[in-house]
């Protein structure tokens, strides 16, 4: 996946491989929501690359 960033304020995340485009698409389905409100992802814990293999984010209501 890579990941593309447009601006302050806007992030691009482009699948590589159909299990990307899978997972991506799922993640999209249970962030925006048309007949319910939708979510946002918020960072937690801390993500250096030397130290870390991941960044990890929790779903929470806006």
């Amino acid at each position: 996946m890579k990941i593309s960033i447009e601006s302050q304020t806007r992030i691009k995340m482009i699948p590589e491989t159909e299990h990307e485009k899978e997972n991506l698409e799922s993640l999209w389905k249970l962030l925006i929501r048309c007949e319910t409100d939708s979510k946002v992802l918020c960072p937690i814990g801390s993500y250096a690359a030397s130290l870390n293999d991941s960044a990890n984010f929790v779903i929470q209501d806006q």
